[in-house]
């Protein structure tokens, strides 16, 4: 049975933007980043650079393929938030979904922050998603407090501590190559999040 050519047309575009995915991370990883051009990704996955206009705006944009749809989710996961559910309650339950679905690409998510940690466009990209998600989750978190009064400020703090954690979390992650639970580590850094420091010694 033939394919409606709707469908056709959408995993042509699919097929097209993971080659040009793939021969990005290739030469990004081989060669580094910096080193490699836009011509090269293009030969690489055959495709024009007019094509490649078509499917990312840039080449930092291949280092970072799903910025947008894990953006997206995590609003989504947000705004699925059970009724009465606080905003620490909701990030302990999405950390325990991103971190089961990093753990199953660790290899390739440690390989990609090689490349972003070594090259400083990269790094300000990074600092733009950070940004991102701060931003969703602040407009997420006013609307939880009611707005009015110093909602505002509680949720723009939460929101600037929460990426915060996830950063610094990552960051950890990273550094001992993905071994540990990222989804324990989660939960640990959250929690010192709503505790930060041990009873002082009698």
């Amino acid at each position: 049975m033939k394919k409606p050519p709707s469908l056709r047309r959408e995993m042509k575009k699919d097929a097209t933007r993971r080659a040009l995915v793939r021969a990005a991370n290739r030469r990004f990883h081989h060669a580094g980043f910096s080193q490699t051009t836009l011509d090269e990704i293009c030969a690489d996955a055959g495709v024009s650079r007019r094509t490649f206009f078509r499917y990312f705006e840039n080449k930092e944009a291949l280092a970072f393929p799903h910025r947008a749809e894990r953006l997206e989710r995590f609003l989504e996961l947000l705004a699925a938030a059970p009724e009465g559910e606080s905003p620490l309650a909701s990030l302990r339950r999405i950390a325990q979904i991103f971190a089961a679905e990093y753990a199953a690409n660790r290899e390739q998510l440690i390989a990609q922050q090689r490349v972003v940690a070594s090259t400083p466009s990269l790094i300000a990209v990074e600092h733009e998603i950070d940004r991102d998600w701060e931003e969703a989750m602040y407009r997420n978190f006013v609307q939880r407090l009611g707005g009015g009064g110093d909602a505002e400020l509680r949720a723009r703090v939460l929101a600037g501590a929460c990426i915060g954690v996830i950063r610094a979390t990552m960051r950890h992650w990273f550094d001992v190559d993905g071994r540990a639970d990222l989804g324990q580590l989660g939960l640990q850094a959250l929690a010192a999040l709503q505790d930060p420091l041990p009873p002082a010694p009698n």
